[in-house]
C-alpha cells in the first residue's frame, strides 16, 4: 500500500511529541543531564520539515546545529561537559559540511536505502544486546527509527512505516526498564562483549562513503560522511564521550533521509517557446498551467518544448504523488524580420538542399551568446564553424514548406529570426534503358522525382559526347533513336535537372552487327519495311518472322523469310531457289489469294534475287532495309494448333464438328490452288488460321465456325509451286516421304502432297499427336543433310517410307471413326494411291448429308 505525504508527516509527528514526553519523563525520573533535551529540539525542528519533498535540507542542519551549539556551550555550569578543541573543530567542520550535503545532496540517489536497511539491522541488534550498553546510550538509542522515516517518502510503503513506529515503541520501552530495574531484563550473559551503536554507525558510513564514491557524486557529501566517519573513529579516551553521542544524529539523518526523487527542472525561454529539462524516473508527469505537457525522454533527461503566449506561467513536475512548481516570465519577442543578404540584419540564414537534406549556415555579424535553431518547431544541433558561423543539417521528409527559426537572447530581451523554404523536391532518379535495334539504339529514360515519374525542366541525352535529339512522349518518358555507323562501344550520358536538383546517369554499351544465324526479329519494330510499319512481332517460325505492320491505319501481317533457317526437322527447310520463285510467281499468288474465301490474302510479296545475293555475301543492313517479305491478310484469332491446346475446346463434344468446319474449309482452299495448277506444299494446323477468336469452349467455337463470325484460312501461300515445278522445301512432321524424295531427285510438285499434307493435318487435329513418326521424320532430315553433303541418301529414305506404312497401317481416329477411312486413303504411302483434292470434298459433302 503507498501512503500520501500528509500521512507521513501526521505519523511523524505524533511520535515526535511522544519522545519529546518520554525525554522529559527520563529526565525527571532519572534527574539526568539536561543535553538530553537536544533530542526533543533536534526532532522537533525536523518534524516540521518532513513535508517537503527535500527533507534533508532543513533536517541535517537541525541536527547538526544543536550538537555543535551545545559544544561551545559546554563551559557553562550547566552542562558538566568538557569538550577537546579537537571536538569543537570536527563539530564546526561538520556543521558546514552538512549545510553542503543538504544542498548539492539532491544528486545523492544510491546511499538512500542501504542505510535504511543497514540502520533497522544494526539497531534491532542493538536492542537485542542493551543490557551491556551504558545507560546514556539508550536514551538516543530511543529516538533514531525516527530518523529512518524520511526515507519511506521514497519507498513510500506502509510496511516501511509500521516498522519505524514498532521500532520507537519498544526502544522507549526497553531504555525505560533498563533505567529503572535493569536486572529484569532476560538476555544477561547471551554475548559477552558486543560493539557499541558507534560502531554500527560506522559500518553505515562506510557503505554509504562506497556507494557514493561509485556514484561519483559532489565533494561535499563526501567531505560530510568523512568528517562523520573520523568522528566515530576517534578513540573513546577523547573527553566527554557522551558530546560525541550527539553528533552521530547529522551523519544518520544525512544519509537515509535524501529523496531518491529528483524534483529539480530547468526552465528556459527562448522567443516563444518553453523549454523543460528535468531527469527521468520512469513515473514523471509534467503540468503547464494545470493543462498536461507532452516529453520525451532519453536515457536520463527529459524534455519538453511547447509554445507559450507572453505572461506568467506556472510549470509542475510531479514524481508519484510529490510535486513542485516554479513560475516562469515569458516575455514578448521581439521579432526581427530577416531576408537573406541584408548587411543591416545581425543574422543572415542561408539555406541550401542536398539531395535529403537541408544545410543551414547561420553567419551572425558579430559573436553571439546562447541561441536556438528550429526548424518546423524541432530543435537542431548546431556546430560551431567560427566564432559568428554555425552550420546544422536538417533531414527533410518530403516536399513542402519548411520554417527555419533562430531564437536568442539580446540585451535581456528575446529575439526570433525566421525565414521560409520551400523545398519542391527531394530526390530525382533516372531510369535509362538502351535497346539494339542495329544499326540503332534506342534509348528509352524515364525521371522520376521523389519517387513519382514526372518530367523535369531540363534534359540532356550524349551519346560519346555529342548531344542527340529526343521525343517526349508521355510526362517523364524521353526516347531517342541513335544510329550507330561502326561496331564499337558507346557511352550514354543523361543529365536532368528540376527544382534545383541535378541527376546524372551513365550507360556503356557495345554495339555490333548481328549475325544473320541469329537475327533477333526486333531489330525491324519501330522501322519501316516497303512502307508498312513495324509495330511488333506476331510469332517466329522455322523458316520466317511474322511481324505486325500497318499502313494507312489498317494492320497487316507481314511474313519475313528467314535467310538461315534451323535444320531441326520439326520445321520447314527451305532452299535458297525459294527467293526467286516467290519474285517469279508473286502477282499469280495474289490472283489466286483473291479468288478464295478460304485463303488468306496477299497482298505484296518483295524478293528481289540480287538483293538477296548481296545479304548473303555479307551485306546485313540490305536485310534489316529490304528483306524478302510477304504481305498478308492479319487474321487475329490465332491458327488452328492453338485451338488444340484449348482443352475445354479440344475434350469437347462438338470437337469432331470443328475439325469437321476445318477440314472442309481447307479442302475449298486447296481446291482454289489446285485448279489453278499450283501446289501449296506447306499443309500444317500452323498455317491454317482464324479470322478472329473463335471462343474458349467447345459449342462456342462451333456456333462462331458455322455463323461465319469466325472464318477459316489456308495461309503461308508463298510457298506455293506450280505443277511438276521443283521443290525446295518440306515439313517433316507433314509432308509424305515421296515429297523430300521428289525435292532431291529434282522431280516436280504434285497436288497429292498436298493431299496427304491435309490428311496429316486433320489426324493431328483429331488425334492431338502427328501422324508421321519420329523414326521417319528423323530419317528424312538424314537423307536432306546426305543429299547436301553428296552422299548416299536413298537408304535413309527407304528406312523413312518402311517407318511409315508400320504407321500408316495402325491408323485410328477413335472419336471421328466417319473419317478415318478418308484420312487413311488421303495419307496412303504410295501417292497414287490418294484421291484428289475434288474427291475428298465430295466425300465430305457426302458425310455433311
Amino acid at each position: 500500500m503507498v501512503i500520501s505525504n500528509k500521512a507521513i508527516s501526521v505519523v511523524y509527528i505524533i511520535l515526535s511529541i511522544y519522545f519529546m514526553l518520554y525525554l522529559i519523563t527520563q529526565v525527571m525520573v532519572t534527574q539526568e543531564d539536561l543535553s538530553n533535551l537536544y533530542l526533543f529540539v533536534a526532532i522537533f525542528l525536523s518534524a516540521i520539515s518532513l513535508s517537503y519533498y527535500k527533507p534533508n535540507f532543513f533536517v541535517v542542519p537541525a541536527f547538526s546545529i544543536p550538537g555543535v551549539a551545545l559544544s561551545l556551550l559546554s563551559s557553562s555550569s550547566q552542562f558538566s561537559l568538557n569538550p577537546s578543541p579537537l571536538s569543537l573543530i570536527l563539530g564546526s567542520v561538520m556543521m558546514a559540511s552538512s549545510l553542503g550535503v543538504s544542498i548539492t545532496g539532491r544528486n545523492v540517489s544510491e546511499p538512500m536505502l542501504v542505510p535504511f536497511i543497514a540502520s533497522v539491522t544494526a539497531f534491532l541488534v542493538s536492542y537485542s544486546f542493551s543490557y551491556f550498553l551504558p545507560g546514556n546510550s539508550l536514551t538516543l538509542l530511543a529516538g533514531v527509527p525516527l530518523f529512518l522515516i524520511p526515507p519511506l517518502k521514497a519507498t513510500r510503503r506502509a510496511w516501511g512505516l509500521a516498522v519505524s513506529v514498532i521500532l520507537s515503541l519498544l526502544s522507549t520501552l526497553i531504555s525505560y526498564d533498563l533505567v529503572f530495574s535493569s536486572a529484569a531484563f532476560p538476555l544477561n550473559g547471551l554475548i559477552l562483549t558486543i560493539s557499541s551503536p558507534e560502531t554500527w554507525i560506522t559500518y553505515i558510513t562506510v557503505i554509504s562513503l562506497i556507494l557514493i564514491l561509485l556514484g561519483r557524486e559532489k565533494i561535499p557529501s563526501l567531505v560530510f560522511l568523512a568528517f562523520s566517519a573520523l568522528i566515530f573513529l576517534l578513540p573513546s579516551s577523547v573527553p566527554p564521550a557522551s558530546t560525541l553521542n550527539f553528533v552521530f544524529a547529522p551523519l544518520l539523518v544525512g544519509s537515509s533521509s535524501l529523496p531518491w526523487r529528483n524534483l529539480e527542472m530547468e526552465l528556459k525561454v527562448l522567443g516563444e517557446s518553453l523549454e523543460v529539462k528535468f531527469k527521468s524516473t520512469g513515473k514523471e508527469s509534467l503540468f503547464l498551467d494545470s493543462k498536461p505537457l507532452k516529453f520525451s525522454c532519453s536515457s536520463e533527461t527529459c524534455v519538453s518544448t511547447s509554445k507559450v503566449s507572453p505572461g506568467e506561467h506556472v510549470v509542475k513536475l510531479c514524481i508519484g504523488n510529490e510535486c513542485t512548481s516554479r513560475k516562469v516570465m515569458v516575455n514578448q519577442p521581439k521579432t526581427v524580420p530577416l531576408s537573406v543578404g541584408n548587411k543591416a540584419s545581425p543574422l543572415t540564414i542561408s539555406t541550401e538542399v542536398q539531395g535529403k537534406k537541408m544545410i543551414i549556415k547561420l553567419n551572425f555579424s558579430k559573436k553571439t551568446g546562447s541561441f536556438e535553431l528550429k526548424v518546423n518547431n524541432e530543435v537542431i544541433q548546431t556546430r560551431r564553424v567560427n566564432s559568428t558561423l554555425y552550420e546544422a543539417e536538417y533531414p527533410l521528409k518530403s516536399p513542402g514548406k519548411y520554417l527555419v527559426e533562430v531564437n536568442r537572447l539580446s540585451k535581456g530581451s528575446s529575439e526570433s529570426y525566421t525565414k521560409e523554404v520551400e523545398v519542391k523536391s527531394l530526390e530525382m532518379t533516372i531510369e535509362m534503358k538502351v535497346e539494339q535495334r542495329w544499326p540503332d539504339l534506342l534509348i528509352t529514360v524515364e525521371t522520376y522525382v521523389d519517387g513519382v515519374r514526372s518530367s523535369v525542366d531540363k534534359i540532356d541525352i550524349k551519346v560519346n559526347g555529342e548531344l542527340v535529339p529526343f521525343s517526349n512522349p508521355d510526362p517523364g518518358i524521353y526516347t531517342a533513336m541513335v544510329p550507330t555507323n561502326k561496331e564499337g562501344k558507346y557511352e550514354i550520358v543523361v543529365e536532368a535537372v528540376k527544382d534545383k536538383l541535378s541527376k546524372t546517369e551513365r550507360k556503356e554499351v557495345a554495339v555490333s552487327i548481328p549475325s544473320l544465324r541469329s537475327w533477333d526479329p526486333k531489330s525491324w519494330v519501330g522501322r519501316s519495311i516497303y512502307g508498312y510499319e513495324v509495330e511488333g512481332i506476331l510469332g517466329i517460325g522455322g523458316t520466317s518472322f511474322v511481324l505486325l505492320g500497318s499502313r494507312e491505319k489498317k494492320r497487316y501481317a507481314i511474313k519475313v523469310v528467314n535467310i538461315f533457317p534451323s535444320s531441326s526437322g520439326s520445321q520447314t527447310r527451305i532452299g535458297l531457289s525459294t527467293f526467286s520463285d516467290l519474285s517469279r510467281e508473286s502477282s499469280k499468288l495474289q490472283e489466286i489469294s483473291e479468288r478464295s474465301e478460304e485463303i488468306v490474302k496477299l497482298y505484296g510479296i518483295y524478293a528481289d534475287v540480287n538483293t538477296i545475293a548481296e545479304i548473303l555475301s555479307g551485306k546485313t543492313l540490305l536485310y534489316l532495309t529490304n528483306p524478302p517479305a510477304i504481305v498478308m491478310e492479319l487474321m487475329t484469332g490465332g491458327t488452328a494448333e492453338d485451338l488444340t491446346s484449348k482443352q475445354a475446346v479440344f475434350l469437347s463434344s462438338n470437337w469432331p464438328e470443328i475439325v469437321k468446319t476445318v477440314f472442309i474449309n481447307i479442302a475449298k482452299a486447296l481446291y482454289v490452288v489446285h485448279s489453278e495448277d499450283y501446289v501449296h506444299l506447306d499443309v500444317k494446323p500452323r498455317n491454317v488460321f482464324f479470322s478472329e477468336d473463335p471462343g474458349s469452349v467447345g459449342s462456342e467455337v462451333l456456333d462462331r465456325l458455322r455463323s461465319g463470325k469466325t472464318k477459316v484460312k489456308l495461309g503461308d501461300l508463298g510457298s506455293a509451286r506450280r505443277t511438276g515445278e521443283r521443290i525446295s522445301e518440306y515439313t517433316g512432321e507433314y509432308c509424305p516421304v515421296d515429297q523430300v524424295e521428289a525435292m532431291l531427285r529434282g522431280e516436280g510438285a504434285r497436288p497429292d502432297m498436298d493431299v496427304y499434307a491435309l490428311g496429316a493435318t486433320i489426324y493431328k487435329l483429331v488425334n492431338g499427336s502427328p501422324l508421321n513418326p519420329v523414326e521417319m521424320v528423323r530419317e528424312m532430315d538424314t537423307a536432306v543433310d546426305l543429299f547436301l553433303r553428296r552422299g548416299d541418301y536413298r537408304s535413309s529414305l527407304q528406312k523413312a517410307r518402311e517407318a511409315y506404312k508400320v504407321a500408316h497401317a495402325s491408323i485410328q481416329l477413335s472419336r471421328f471413326k466417319e473419317i478415318e477411312p478418308l484420312v487413311k486413303s488421303m495419307t496412303h504411302w504410295d501417292h497414287t494411291r490418294r484421291p484428289s483434292i475434288k474427291e475428298v470434298l465430295d466425300q465430305l459433302h457426302g458425310l455433311s448429308k
